[in-house]
């Protein structure tokens, strides 16, 4: 009981960034913009899609070239056993399924993958056509209104010297 309590503040503390009584922000996460977190989510998706398409590409012709190199060692002997000829018809459905799969998994990567990229486009454009022009705008206003407040406290200065 006293591991598992162990164990779950360890994690408490790890997911709240709490590590010896400091605060670390491991993954710094944009909760400032909802259009910002949209993009940089879009994005994340976008480059699993893209790794797993390769991934599953890569290993199902690993598969598929290994599965043709035993189908072509069987095609060679020209009175095949019982047990051969069942193992001729297994890589054959093997290879069969290994295509079947490799066109699924691509099919959903590739949904996801224009979904992540639409997040991304969208979370952009809304990002840099709506939000960021009024963030520059408050930028300009709060130093036109700090430069304000420097030449009035200036004024003020130069005046009580002046009596």
């Amino acid at each position: 009981m006293v591991k598992a309590q162990t164990l779950l503040r360890f994690i408490h503390n790890i997911l709240s960034g709490k590590q010896g009584g400091f605060m670390h922000s491991r993954v710094p996460l944009p909760t400032d913009n909802i259009f910002k977190f949209y993009a940089l989510f879009g994005l994340l998706i976008s480059i699993f899609c893209l790794s797993s398409i390769i991934f599953v590409n890569k290993t199902t012709n690993e598969l598929i070239f290994e599965t043709i190199i035993e189908q072509e060692t069987l095609n060679v002997i020209i009175q095949p056993t019982v047990t051969q000829q069942a193992k001729k018809r297994v890589l054959q459905r093997k290879l069969e399924i290994a295509l079947s799969d490799k066109l699924f998994f691509q099919v959903v990567a590739g949904i996801f993958l224009s979904a992540g990229g639409y997040m991304t486009y969208y979370g952009f454009k809304r990002w840099h056509n709506e939000i960021q022009p009024l963030q520059d705008e408050i930028t300009k206003l709060s130093i036109q209104k700090l430069k304000n407040e420097l030449r009035q406290s200036f004024s003020n200065k130069s005046r009580k010297q002046n009596k």
